[in-house]
């Protein structure tokens, strides 16, 4: 007997971009770092956290650490950066903002 070979159109495997139960979504979030807007892409399932770097990056503020930024919300209140992003239920609209800390830099 022959070992099953893949057949074109066989989902057997996993494939990128595909959503499922198993597969992580991907989420667009706005994020305006001190006055400059960027979209980082995230996945649903991690920390809301892990958009910070992306966002620093993307704006090119590298300068301080990231322990010496804030992300806040529309109204001003801090996130949870340690909440998955799923679990704020966002809109498809929402925009974050990422300042120092206050008080940082002198």
């Amino acid at each position: 007997m022959c070992p099953r070979r893949p057949v074109k159109g066989d989902h057997s495997e996993r494939q990128p971009g595909l959503i499922g139960k198993h597969m992580a979504q991907k989420i667009n979030i706005t994020v305006i770092v001190s006055g400059t807007l960027t979209v980082v892409e995230a996945n649903e399932e991690a920390p809301i956290g892990t958009i910070i770097p992306k966002a620093l990056e993307q704006t090119g503020n590298t300068g301080q650490p990231i322990s010496e930024w804030r992300l806040r919300d529309v109204d001003g209140n801090l996130v949870d950066t340690s909440k998955k992003i799923k679990d704020f239920h966002f809109p498809p609209t929402v925009k974050l903002f990422l300042s120092p800390k206050t008080g940082a830099g002198g």
